[in-house]
């Protein structure tokens, strides 16, 4: 789902010491990402591209019932391959990321391991920061059309909320078939 060394390019950017905070080391505003888990009530969820585990940390604490695991494969300790199933899949800020040769591999784990619901927030303006190589580090700059046409490709069930905020994130929350 990634090359060996795109993810050393994201350890570099994760490791960087002038941004302690950076990449995934910083609570943002979710949207309304608490509504619907609030309608949503998952039994486990997993932060999809969890960075440093700072937002997930924050939801362990917000949502105290809902068991919680992350996973990031540029970061050590949430890199090992996920193989089990979770009610609810959240990707905040991630697939912007991904090398677009991999896309679709990526979307479809997610698809796999998500047995009722996706959120996903998705930036679709360029990134302040800059890869080693001068590559904007948002990898993929697309509409919110073709991201939703890419989604539907690749993800069972019905979006349910698409919103493209001001800022250019794109909120899209998806119920899969069985999650009723």
């Amino acid at each position: 789902m990634f090359s060996k060394s795109y993810i050393k390019e994201l350890q570099g950017l994760h490791n960087d010491k002038s941004r302690p905070r950076g990449f995934g080391g910083k609570i943002k505003d979710l949207g309304e990402f608490h509504s619907f888990m609030e309608k949503w009530q998952p039994l486990s969820l997993l932060d999809y591209g969890c960075g440093k585990g700072t937002i997930l940390s924050f939801l362990k604490d917000k949502y105290e019932n809902t068991r919680m695991a992350g996973y990031d494969p540029a970061i050590p300790m949430f890199s090992s391959p996920i193989h089990s199933n979770f009610d609810c899949v959240f990707s905040n800020d991630v697939l912007e990321h991904i090398e677009p040769n991999y896309l679709n591999e990526v979307l479809t784990h997610i698809n796999s391991i998500a047995t009722k619901f996706i959120w996903l927030r998705i930036d679709t303006v360029p990134a302040r920061k800059t890869l080693s190589d001068g590559r904007n580090a948002h990898l993929i700059l697309e509409s919110k059309e073709w991201w939703e046409n890419k989604i539907k490709n690749n993800i069972e069930g019905k979006i349910v909320y698409s919103v493209l905020t001001k800022k250019g994130k794109l909120d899209v929350a998806i119920e899969k078939s069985n999650s009723r």
